[in-house]
């Protein structure tokens, strides 16, 4: 059967956080554009989290900014937290794709448009869910002057494409593109030394039925290196077809972690603290988070001995040493309290993606 892909369209939005551009004209007739306010405190009620590596301030558009869907700002390298519930007719639970743009750009033109985006990133949400978090970092070697870029084409019908940087699975995501999308704009500054970028592509399912997402990664044959060229030259666009039409599959096992315990856990893997897959480095009491830890061993797995939980209180537990396959769900419960902590993991089976899969975007 077909796949096909639906996009949830939503009407123009504005919200309270930008008003609209107002106009006067000068004494010799031109017409002067005047700033448009923005809100950069955020709401500290609010569950998704967007840092600002970058030197600019920036403005936040939920979906497309064509459709003028603004959730506030970010301050030059600092972060802001934001209330999704304030976003007119954003479903319960969902996707969207985050897209930024320069306050300056922002205030200095009468339209934003596709071009002047410098960062999309991919956040699943659920409003009902008092513990649901994510973070999003605006990656900090974008070219904010919008001088140089690549072109990024993401072919496949049925899934979001995250570009990650150096490496396959755990790299750092530096651009999002929905998918059939074509000949991406992606503004980068040129490394030092005259470094090329590798980049890697992760394929992103999310499931809008359930909210579960599935990442298919790139192994290392998958790699494409380049490095920006000047905006308007020939730049030969890099093109991923999706996760069917190349060597892209699972090469990461995915850890459903319950913290059934009165403690924040942070998991770790040889102490490095592992990110979920809505960017955050912990679960909290009563919360749950999916983990994705990479598994290049083929079918049979990668063994993995140093896999913990450290607790409020420092002490600390590991996971017995243990094959993840590529692919396959595994259940983790953490019970206990007080420094007795113990815990229960289970293999639930490969995921599998059904014939008529498809991703719902807001306001796309």
């Amino acid at each position: 059967m077909k796949k096909h892909i639906t996009f949830l369209f939503g009407l123009s939005l504005i919200l309270l956080s930008a008003l609209p551009i107002y106009a006067k004209k000068k004494d010799n007739g031109t017409v002067q554009l005047k700033s448009k306010e923005v809100n950069f405190k955020g709401d500290p009620n609010g569950r998704l989290t967007i840092a600002n590596q970058t030197s600019e301030d920036v403005v936040i558009f939920v979906g497309r900014v064509e459709k003028s869907a603004v959730l506030g700002g970010v301050k030059a390298n600092g972060n802001t937290v934001f209330d999704l519930k304030k976003v007119p007719g954003l479903p319960k639970s969902g996707s969207i794709l985050v897209r930024v743009a320069t306050y300056e750009n922002y205030r200095g033109k009468a339209r934003v448009t596709e071009d002047d985006v410098i960062y999309t990133g991919l956040v699943v949400y659920n409003l009902d869910d008092d513990t649901d978090r994510s973070t999003l970092s605006v990656f900090k070697g974008v070219d904010t002057q919008q001088q140089t870029c690549i072109y990024v084409s993401n072919e496949s019908e049925n899934f979001v494409l995250e570009l990650r940087q150096d490496n396959p699975s755990q790299g750092e995501v530096i651009a999002t593109l929905a998918p059939l999308t074509t000949n991406k704009r992606i503004y980068l500054a040129p490394r030092e030394g005259g470094l090329m970028y590798d980049f890697y592509p992760t394929f992103v399912y999310v499931n809008p039925n359930t909210n579960e997402r599935t990442s298919m990664n790139a192994g290392k044959t998958d790699r494409k290196r380049t490095r920006p060229q000047p905006v308007g030259g020939k730049i030969t666009p890099i093109r991923f077809e999706g996760p069917g039409a190349s060597s892209v599959g699972y090469d990461v096992a995915f850890i459903n972690l319950a913290n059934n315990t009165e403690s924040s856990i942070e998991f770790r893997n040889a102490g490095e603290i592992l990110a979920d897959q809505k960017g955050e480095r912990g679960t909290l009491s009563g919360g749950n988070s999916t983990y994705e830890i990479a598994s290049l061993n083929g079918e049979d797995g990668q063994m993995y001995t140093a896999l913990t939980m450290e607790f409020d209180d420092f002490s600390k537990k590991t996971v017995a040493p243990m094959k993840f396959k590529p692919g396959y769900v595994y259940e983790l419960h953490i019970t206990g309290m007080e420094g007795n902590y113990n815990y229960d993991i289970a293999e639930k089976g490969k995921k599998s993606l059904t014939a008529d899969a498809r991703i719902s975007l807001f306001n796309e």
